[in-house]
């Protein structure tokens, strides 16, 4: 791992392609390289071609094409990116070049969804409220926070409209769970006000397989959002609200386990000022506030039944009931200087504050079963109360510098202050306690343009994460164990080297980027007996430690070409290998498919009869997996692949109308994606009409 001590470089700037993503889908851009675009990665704005960091972006036209039921699978096209749901169909999540979704930041307009549970943060906002959505595929926290060591997932929602009064309806259904999907919007401009109004509503009901309908993963959300900002000459001020609630059934596959999760809500109330003087100096002041709140109910319930001897048995009924409140807030600021014509620098401050209320009840019913006695039921009731926080102050500054025509360096920094305290606990063995810790982090970009049609691009980045409450401070139960919080513990740690290059002609779209990453200090858990000394139950817990270790080599590839002007082949592929340590044990077994992607053709037209059509067939694919552990367990997963179509058409005499139809797993094959526990479903399709005026 490398250590900086001066102020060292950050992500340059990156690509906004605003109309595909990874180049997968990209018909509308050959304007691109002529248009600025806001970026992500870098907070600033820069041309298309000059981008040295790997971006991919969905517009809102290719969600409305996905027919998906959830962000998550929109998004699991682009290289990289693979969608985890831990046996949860109805709260996706993403993993990044083989990272865990608890190392992705996921972001709505550029604040942050934090998360303090097991599996990392879902992506809790229904698909027909996003504008875009920007995936920055690498590590990225110098600019957006500890969570970044994978990635960042930015979530643009969608704003006000460019009349007094437009109207956006829309409906879904998927055969594969019945499911039924409804969304509306009122949105306008009026008087240099920007508004809109949204609702949605979503049912789905079990999934369908080519093993049949899969118990206990039926899902239902419904979401209401509020957008108004206010433009004066150089100013702009707005508000939003975002309410977002959910319901999941988890399918363990096992009859006497069963999970379930009834709420998962998440709340959002925020405040945004933008300046944006015609100055020499000063070019922008950036400044939101916001206030979130998640609600998290989690129900488990286990049967077991033990054998004492030939004649005597002991039955044990676990039922645990898990509510947490997580609240956040939030204030991002955000200065902007032109020093000269080739320089420009950024200087930002960053306030976090989580506060964590957890309540565990646990009730263990016991029957002792002997010939001859009457069997007694012994219960046993406990409730624990922990209250946590945790405080991230950040500073960061980044400094572009165009040195030729050719040449951009972007050169930044992060410094990192963070306090934790499990502030209360009426869990026995636990007891109140503090921990901070402060990290300098620093990164380097370059893009160097050959021509105005393609470039390289290099990149040094290094990640921070700090453990989560439920790590350092809380502790997690899983299965009916009790993982013990470690207030030992170090902040995750990564270094990640990326090289690219990009081509865009009026035929060729190609991005493809090598990368490395060596990170450090990776936290996973190992049982207590393993003589760990902070355990409340040696004999029966587990404990968050320092373990792991993990190298990655990967390629990602987008390519497209058009044939003709109606006619697109592309091609998405991943190509990843890595390797984990855990103390003396490695693995390149690590549940992460080698090779993975979607290849298509894609045709659009226009005619008199469908208006302006397209016809897209792909094939999605992945080759075999396998998970070894360290104690010896393993877990394979075999390739698969699936033929699917989507087709749609957009009518109407202002376009207006829009159809859309995919038809997926066309072959019915059965498989389960190595990232995800459920077996996916099988033939099926999904149905989507939508209408604005």
């Amino acid at each position: 791992m490398f250590k900086l001590s001066a102020i060292s470089i950050v992500i340059g700037s990156a690509l906004m392609a605003s109309a595909n993503y990874a180049f997968a889908e990209a018909n509308t851009l050959s304007s691109a390289p002529d248009e600025y675009f806001t970026i992500t990665a870098t907070r600033t704005e820069r041309y298309f071609m000059e981008s040295p960091v790997s971006i991919s972006t969905i517009d809102a036209q290719d969600i409305e094409r996905a027919s998906a039921d959830s962000i998550a699978d929109t998004l699991r096209d682009i290289p990289g990116i693979q969608v985890a749901d831990a046996a949860t169909a109805g709260m996706k999540r993403i993993t990044l070049r083989g990272e865990s979704s608890l190392r992705v930041a996921i972001l709505v307009d550029g604040q942050e969804i934090t998360d303090h549970s097991t599996y990392g943060a879902p992506l809790l906002l229904d698909t027909s409220m996003v504008e875009r959505v920007e995936v920055i595929r690498g590590t990225s926290s110098v600019l957006y926070g500890g969570k970044a060591l994978g990635g960042v997932i930015n979530i643009i929602t969608k704003k006000g409209g460019s009349e007094p009064l437009q109207v956006s309806l829309s409906s879904g259904y998927n055969s594969a769970t019945q499911g039924q999907q409804y969304a509306a919007s009122v949105y306008g401009y009026v008087d240099g006000f920007d508004y809109r109004i949204s609702v949605s509503d979503n049912d789905h009901k079990d999934r369908n397989t080519p093993d049949g309908d899969l118990e206990h993963s039926s899902f239902n959300n419904s979401s209401h959002s509020l957008y108004l900002a206010k433009e004066f000459d150089d100013h702009r001020f707005g508000i939003t609200y975002e309410q977002f609630n959910l319901a999941s059934e988890i399918a363990t596959g096992m009859a006497n386990f069963t999970l379930d999760m009834p709420q998962r809500d998440r709340s959002k109330f925020a405040a945004f000022y933008r300046y944006e003087p015609d100055g020499e100096l000063l070019k922008k002041i950036h400044l939101d506030a916001y206030k979130q709140q998640i609600d998290r109910n989690f129900v488990q319930h286990i049967e077991m039944s033990v054998p004492v001897s030939p004649v005597m048995s002991i039955d044990n009924i676990v039922d645990t009931d898990i509510e947490e409140t997580l609240k956040t807030s939030g204030i991002n600021s955000q200065f902007d200087f032109q020093l000269n014509e080739q320089h420009y620098v950024i200087v930002g401050f960053q306030l976090v504050k989580d506060d964590l209320d957890k309540a565990t009840t646990n009730i263990t019913q016991t029957t002792r079963n002997m010939p001859g006695v009457p069997a007694v039921a012994t219960v046993v009731e406990s409730l624990s109360i922990e209250e946590a926080s945790l405080t991230t102050k950040a500073l960061y500054f980044q400094d572009e510098w165009q040195l030729s025509d050719q040449l951009i360096v972007t050169a930044g920094a992060r410094q990192y202050w963070v306090d934790a305290e499990l502030n209360e606990t009426s869990k026995p063995g636990l007891s109140p306690g503090k921990n901070d810790d402060s990290e300098f982090i620093g990164s380097i970009a370059a893009n160097y343009g050959f021509d105005e049609h393609n470039n390289m691009r290099f990149v040094f980045s290094q990640g921070y994460h700090y453990p989560t409450l439920l790590q350092i401070a809380t502790g997690a139960t899983a299965a009916g164990r009790f993982i013990n919080p470690n207030a030992n513990l170090k902040a995750e740690s990564s270094d990640n080297v990326e090289l690219g290059y990009r081509l865009f002609t009026d035929n060729w779209l190609i991005d493809t980027s090598l990368f490395y990453t060596d990170a450090d200090d990776y936290i996973t858990k190992q049982d207590c007996a393993d003589g760990i000394d902070v355990c409340i139950n040696p004999e029966n817990d587990q404990v968050y430690v320092n373990a792991d270790k993990a190298k990655t080599t990967g390629v990602e590839l987008s390519v497209n070409y058009h044939v003709s002007e109606h006619i697109t082949p592309y091609a998405n592929v991943t190509w990843l290998s890595r390797k984990e340590t855990y103390g003396s044990f490695t693995t390149r077994d690590t549940g992460t498919p080698s090779l993975y992607g979607k290849l298509g053709l894609k045709y659009e037209n226009e005619g008199a009869l469908l208006g302006a059509y397209y016809l897209d067939a792909f094939l999605r694919a992945a080759s075999n997996a396998k998970l070894v552990e360290a104690n010896g367990s393993s877990e394979s997963y075999d390739s698969w692949k699936t033929v699917n179509l989507a087709l749609g058409t957009r009518f109407g005499e202002q376009q207006n109308y829009l159809v859309n139809m995919e038809i997926s797993n066309i072959f019915d094959s059965e498989y389960t994606p190595a990232k995800e526990q459920l077996l996916a479903p099988g033939r099926s399709f999904m149905l989507r009409f939508s209408t604005d005026f």
